[in-house]
């Protein structure tokens, strides 16, 4: 069996705010949009890979958390979501540049790879990797 990373799904406060987010920062693409149990499902194409982004179901209630994250980035759950690129610091100055909140300046976290991270208009934590080949 083979098994290949194809989604990660972000429930969402506000579905328009976070989608622009994704095509701003990224370059991701709206897909397909629809209804899933009565809630606006959008999904986005990123690379290789999808972003599923979606209201609150019926039923579904979002916890908003109750102290502000600043300084901790990691939670129970999923902590963060990587995007891979070829250059970070290309990547850095084209994200600063559209304005991307850093939690994690970039540095080389070991030999051949490189991370930064942002935080995501929704305070989810995005990874951004540049790794040499062969690492």
């Amino acid at each position: 069996m083979e098994f290949e990373f194809e989604h990660v799904h972000i429930k969402c406060h506000d579905v328009n705010l976070v989608k622009q987010f994704y095509e701003t920062m990224f370059g991701a693409k709206p897909v397909d949009e629809g209804k899933v149990r009565n809630a606006r499902v959008i999904i986005m194409k990123l690379g290789d890979a999808y972003i599923t982004l979606s209201e609150p179901g019926e039923g579904e209630l979002l916890d908003v958390p109750k102290e502000p994250r600043e300084d901790v980035w990691i939670r129970y759950g999923i902590g963060h979501f990587g995007v891979r690129v070829k250059n970070l610091e290309d990547a850095v100055r084209e994200l600063k540049a559209k304005g991307a909140e850093w939690i994690w300046e970039p540095r080389e976290i070991r030999e051949g790879v490189k991370v930064a991270f942002i935080r995501g208009p929704e305070d989810d934590v995005i990874e951004i990797v540049e790794r040499r080949k062969g690492f």
